[in-house]
């Protein structure tokens, strides 16, 4: 994910379990950034991002990348 686009870096995914290749139905965003309040992700936004994002934090753990 391209900052530039998006308002959030440091994307962390948590819930990685590999017995779920290649779904990972349990992964989801555990913490972020949002870069132009300069503050933490809530737990609301991350909830909204985990879903917004679900075939891209699918793509990211298919690759071995903890974070988005």
């Amino acid at each position: 994910m391209n900052t530039k686009e998006k308002p959030y870096e440091n994307l962390k995914i948590a819930g990685i379990d590999t017995r779920d290749y290649p779904d990972f139905c349990d992964a989801y965003l555990e913490s972020g950034w949002h870069v132009e309040e300069d503050r933490e992700l809530t737990e609301d936004e991350l909830d909204s991002l985990t879903d917004l994002y679900a075939a891209e934090i699918q793509q990211a753990i298919s690759e071995g990348d903890e974070y988005l």
